[in-house]
């Protein structure tokens, strides 16, 4: 069988940017290169993020999957707890379902699907259980994602599950500051910016040994407008309405000398968080990140205090 998954209603086809970019809730431009930090408020307070988490499980599965030799084709079992877990369910599968790594990195990405974040814990949890000790996948997991926030310098961040939900006891929180990091250590990986990047998937996953088949849509509106290549949305009632995105325009030369030009890369990370209108909000500041990033690159790139630059871990290098 095969199935669609429509994306919720709400897109903007196209139409002029709608929504106040400068609403009061937390968000962050930031130029993925330079980590200029463009455009920010309350960029720093502590709110849960819902399935923005789910960037941090899908970072650390393809991290453990080049790091140990995986294979993205390997098959998972869906686990009993998947069933517990509540919230979104899309692709509806079931503890005791079998799908690919490759496809539930998808199904993360592209329509959030909680199973599918819950499975690649506990599948990469039992292997990390043999470094770590212990005999909880999911904490194991979990502390793995804490690892990586750590090192890429989000001390205001703690994940508490691998998907997001914040409806069960305790809730991760995370900042608009520390999920730009997060990002920002994404585009390294060409392979999380090609999943991001696509607006349709089809998948498949397997029920009694018989092949469930599903077309799954990116829930990312904005993906194709407004010069959007990637990102990731959220929301639960107690976090609202969030969104990250990637943006990029075709580089720019600016002559140094005669003879010589540098190269401009420009590419933008949005992030807002609780926001009123996530889609409008975010396409308001995308266009103006590009008018201030202009503007930063006329006046010499000149950087006068340290927090002008996002810091993100050790890495200087370009993502």
């Amino acid at each position: 069988m095969r199935g669609l998954l429509a994306v919720a209603a709400c897109c903007i086809f196209g139409a002029p940017v709608s929504g106040n970019a400068q609403a009061n809730n937390p968000f962050i431009v930031v130029d993925a290169n330079h980590k200029k930090i463009l455009i920010q408020n309350e960029a720093d307070r502590k709110v849960p993020v819902a399935s923005l988490t789910k960037v941090a499980t899908v970072l650390v599965s393809l991290d453990w999957v080049y790091s140990k030799g995986g294979d993205k084709n390997a098959t998972m079992v869906v686990p009993p707890s998947a069933g517990m877990i509540g919230g979104a369910n899309p692709l509806g599968m079931q503890p005791g379902d079998q799908v690919t790594v490759r496809d539930a990195v998808y199904a993360c990405m592209l329509a959030s699907d909680n199973v599918s974040a819950e499975t690649l814990a506990d599948y990469f949890g039992r292997q990390m259980l043999r470094y770590v000790g212990g005999n909880d996948p999911l904490s194991a997991f979990v502390g793995q994602m804490n690892a990586l926030a750590a090192s890429l310098g989000m001390s205001e961040t703690k994940f508490v599950n691998p998907h997001g939900l914040d409806h069960q006891g305790k809730f991760g929180t995370s900042t608009a500051r520390d999920m730009a990091r997060l990002m920002i250590y994404g585009l390294r990986n060409p392979s999380f910016n090609f999943i991001v990047a696509q607006t349709s998937r089809d998948i498949t996953y397997q029920r009694g040994g018989q092949p469930l088949g599903f077309t799954i849509n990116n829930t990312n509106q904005l993906l194709g407008k407004y010069g959007v290549d990637g990102g990731k949305t959220g929301s639960t009632r107690r976090a609202g309405d969030c969104l990250i995105t990637t943006a990029r325009k075709p580089d720019r030369f600016v002559p140094i000398n005669e003879s010589q030009k540098r190269r401009i890369p420009y590419r933008l990370v949005t992030v807002v968080l609780g926001s009123p209108d996530r889609f409008g909000q975010t396409a308001g500041l995308i266009q103006q990140g590009w008018a201030t990033y202009d503007g930063w690159i006329s006046g010499g790139m000149k950087v006068t205090t340290p927090g002008e630059i996002l810091k993100v871990g050790n890495s200087t290098t370009e993502p």
